[in-house]
C-alpha cells in the first residue's frame, strides 16, 4: 500500500474518530499532519511499519481516559504510569508495595492495549517528588550550572542536567554521593545540556507581535467568573500584542489584543487576552497556515502522558512532532520574570529527532489530533531546523486554572 493511502486512512481514524466523515483527499492538511506524526514515530521506533505506526497512533489518541482511570484506581500506590512502545505499545503502571496486580487489557475503538503492572517500587509519585522538592535547594548549592532536574519515581532516580562538559561532570562525584545520602535516591549527571530559554523572538514574521518581538497564539479560553472569552499565550511574551493571521492580500487581517491577566512563577508561564469583537475559535494551525484548514480542538487534557506523541506549530519553527519524555520536569533556574527563579517539577518536556523549536514559538498550542495538552514555554535549541531541537518545555493545560480560566 502506498504512503498517501495509508496517511489518508490514518487521518480518518485519528482526526475524525467515530464521526461520519469523508476520507480526506490526498495532499489534504489532515493527511500532511498524519504523515509528519507517523514519520516522527517511526524515526524513534526502528522496525515499526507504517501500518503499525498508524494503528498505534490511532490507539494513543483514545487512551487518555483509561490512563486517567488507572491513576485514580491506584492513587495510593502509584509510582509512575507511562506509555511504552516495545515489544508492543502498552501501558506500564508502576506501584509501591508487594501485592501483585493482574495484567489487563484496555479496549478502545481502534484496538486493544495491554496494561502491565510492576510492584515493589520504593516511593509513590507524590512522596518521591516531595523528597526531591525538599532537596532541590541542596542540588543547586552543590551542583553548578544546573539546567534541568528530572525525577523518575519508578527507578528511584534523579537526573540532573548541567551546562558543563563530561570532565566537569566527573569532578562532581563527591557532591553526587552527598546528594544520594541526603535524598536516598540514585543521582545521575548529564553534561552538555544547554539551558531552556524563553522562546520569544526578536526578528521575523509571526502570529503575535509587539515592537519586533514575536510569540505564538495558543488555545481559546473562557474566564469562569465573567464569561469573557479570549486566547492565551506565554506569560513572558509582551503584554501589548497584535494578532495577525497567515493570509496575504484581501484575506489578511490584524487586530490588537487586550491584556487581561498573567502569571510567571515556578510552575506557570501564562497570560490571556480578549479579542474585541472577534470570536476566539477552538482551532489551531497544523501543517497548513491556511485559515480554512485549521485543526479543531474538541478535547482538553490536564497534561500529556509520558510516552505520548505530540505536535505543535510555532511561528519560528513551523509544524513538527516529538514524544513526551516527562510531565513532572524541572527546567532548573529558568522560571519567572527574567528567568531567574527556580522552577517546580511541573512542566512537560518534549524531545525527538523530528522535533523543531526556536525563539518565537512561545505560547504555541501542543496537541495531537483533536486533543490539546498545554502551551509552549521554553526551547533548548541552537536552530529551528528539525533534529537540532534539544527539547521543548511546555506548561500543562491544568495550570491555566490559576487565572480562573477554562
Amino acid at each position: 500500500m502506498q504512503w498517501k493511502q495509508l496517511a489518508s486512512a490514518a487521518a480518518f481514524f485519528i482526526f475524525y474518530g467515530t464521526v461520519q466523515a469523508q476520507m480526506p483527499p490526498a495532499d489534504s492538511d489532515a493527511e500532511k499532519e498524519m504523515e509528519t506524526l507517523v514519520h516522527s514515530y517511526m524515526s524513534r521506533h526502528a522496525g515499526v511499519s507504517v501500518d503499525a505506526a498508524i494503528t498505534r497512533l490511532a490507539v494513543q489518541g483514545e487512551l487518555n481516559p483509561a490512563m486517567d482511570d488507572l491513576s485514580k484506581e491506584f492513587a495510593d500506590r502509584l509510582s509512575a504510569i507511562s506509555l511504552r512502545h516495545a515489544p508492543d505499545q502498552h501501558i506500564l503502571v508502576e506501584l509501591t508495595g508487594i501485592d501483585p496486580v493482574a495484567n489487563r487489557v484496555v479496549k478502545t475503538e481502534s484496538g486493544t492495549t495491554r496494561v502491565v503492572f510492576e510492584v515493589g517500587n520504593a516511593h509513590t509519585e507524590k512522596d518521591f517528588f516531595q523528597i526531591l522538592e525538599r532537596n532541590t535547594p541542596l542540588i543547586y548549592s552543590l551542583i553548578p550550572g544546573v539546567t534541568g532536574i528530572s525525577g523518575f519515581p519508578g527507578d528511584n532516580r534523579v537526573l540532573i542536567r548541567i551546562e558543563g562538559n563530561a570532565e566537569f561532570a566527573s569532578s562532581l562525584k563527591i557532591h553526587v554521593r552527598k546528594l544520594e545520602r541526603a535524598t536516598g535516591l540514585k543521582i545521575d549527571i548529564e553534561p552538555n545540556s544547554p539551558k531552556a530559554r524563553n522562546a520569544a523572538y526578536v526578528v521575523g514574521g509571526a502570529v503575535l507581535q509587539s515592537n519586533n518581538s514575536w510569540c505564538t497564539s495558543g488555545f481559546s479560553v473562557k474566564h469562569t467568573a465573567t464569561g469573557r472569552r479570549g486566547i492565551i499565550t506565554a506569560g513572558h511574551c509582551p503584554n501589548d500584542l497584535i494578532y495577525g493571521n497567515y493570509a496575504t492580500g484581501a484575506g489578511k487581517y490584524t487586530l490588537p489584543l487586550t491584556y487581561v491577566d498573567g502569571i510567571e512563577d515556578a510552575s506557570h508561564d501564562l497570560q490571556w487576552h480578549t479579542v474585541g469583537s472577534h470570536t476566539p475559535l477552538r482551532e489551531v494551525y497544523g501543517t497548513s497556515t491556511v485559515d480554512s484548514s485549521r485543526r479543531a480542538i474538541t478535547l482538553m487534557w490536564g497534561t500529556a502522558k509520558v510516552g505520548q506523541d505530540i505536535c505543535f506549530r510555532g511561528v519560528r519553527s513551523g509544524y513538527s512532532c516529538g514524544v513526551v519524555e516527562e510531565n513532572t520536569y524541572n527546567p532548573g533556574i529558568a522560571c519567572g520574570p527574567g528567568e531567574n527563579l527556580p522552577c517546580a517539577a511541573a512542566w512537560i518536556r518534549i524531545t525527538g529527532s523530528q522535533l523543531a523549536c526556536g525563539e518565537g514559538d512561545s505560547g504555541a498550542a501542543i496537541f495531537q489530533g483533536n486533543s490539546g495538552y498545554g502551551i509552549v514555554a521554553k526551547a533548548s535549541s541552537d536552530s529551528p531546523i528539525k533534529g537540532q531541537c534539544k527539547s521543548l518545555v511546555a506548561m500543562p493545560w491544568r495550570a491555566i486554572s490559576v487565572l480562573g480560566l477554562e
